[in-house]
């Protein structure tokens, strides 16, 4: 089903930007840069940007997928462009963690950016194969502390969010699980389902999906509020206390040097895209709330999640050539 509604969207994109690209003959359209492959939440949710603001400016928007190296070669190539409002890049959890985890970028998540919205965000919930004699976060915690390093736990990816966000978890409850990467979110969700792995992070749709299936339970969601269709599933801070907040989170920034005038008008403009109605009901659909910040709310942002997840990779050792 989800994989449905993402064709859909994706293709309602293309035909869109098509259209947008027909208007203005001629010109020289803004990219909107994408660090992943096309179907995804984060390349939908570009498309649909791309889609509205080629509308509202009567001009083109494309979006431009370069996937690899964790999003490192696309973030580097968009941080040398010039700041001219004409190439923009789709950011997320990755751009503040990835100078923490990889030896070398190839550029500054803050000082190489203009800031201009932060977008949409989604929980993560913690979820464990729907048979495990793990029931809570205080299972977890004692079960984990009576097998020290033997439970092991699954992300999509070394210095991707739900490693760290499990690895941050482990601090909290003083335990020790061992980490099992897999290529993708989707792989994640299947190996979860499999019992290849005892726990993981999983982002909204794989947590929904594998409950509908009856494969998964779910412990807890890291977001400050309860999900609304997950109202019986605690957050973290419910369980364990303190600050342990995090999302999954997608935001839009520019080269550094970009005016701020610019950066100003484009995000109320990328506002007034996300309060409508049927960007809304779309980013439902694939789990994602809009959140839009302003340009200086936005560097705030980075800034602090930068900062927290360097004091993460640091604890736990996260290293990636």
């Amino acid at each position: 089903m989800a994989k449905t509604i993402w064709r859909q969207l994706l293709l309602a994109g293309l035909c869109l930007s098509a259209f947008g690209a027909a208007a203005d003959s001629g010109g020289i359209p803004t990219r909107i840069v994408v660090a992943s492959a096309p179907g995804g939440n984060i390349d939908v949710l570009a498309r649909i940007l791309a889609e509205k603001l080629s509308v509202a400016q009567k001009r083109s928007y494309i979006v431009e997928n370069r996937p690899g190296a964790g999003g490192n070669i696309a973030t580097a190539q968009v941080a040398h462009a010039r700041p001219d409002g004409r190439t923009l890049l789709v950011v997320s959890t990755s751009h503040t963690s990835n100078v923490h985890v990889y030896k070398r970028v190839g550029y500054d998540p803050i000082k190489d950016f203009t800031p201009i919205a932060k977008l949409a965000e989604s929980a993560f919930v913690v979820a464990v194969p729907s048979d495990s004699d793990i029931t809570s976060l205080a299972d977890l915690e004692k079960v984990a502390k009576n097998r020290p390093g033997l439970l092991n736990y699954g992300s999509s990816g070394i210095g991707q969010g739900n490693h760290l966000g499990m690895e941050m978890l482990n601090a909290r409850l003083g335990i020790k699980m061992t980490h099992v990467p897999f290529l993708s979110a989707n792989a994640l969700v299947t190996a979860l389902v499999g019992k290849q792995v005892d726990v993981a992070m999983l982002t909204l749709p794989g947590a929904f999906m594998g409950v509908k299936a009856g494969k998964l339970r779910l412990l807890a969601v890291t977001s400050q509020k309860r999900v609304e269709q997950l109202s019986n599933v605690p957050t973290i801070e419910e369980k364990i206390g303190g600050d342990f907040v995090m999302t999954s989170w997608q935001g839009l920034v520019a080269p550094a040097g970009l005016p701020a005038k610019d950066a100003a008008e484009l995000s109320k403009q990328v506002a007034n895209v996300m309060a409508q109605p049927d960007v809304i009901g779309a980013l439902d659909k694939i789990a994602l709330t809009p959140q839009v910040s302003t340009p200086a709310a936005f560097g705030q942002f980075l800034v602090k999640e930068t900062n927290r997840w360097g004091d993460v990779a640091k604890q736990s050792n996260i290293k990636m050539e």
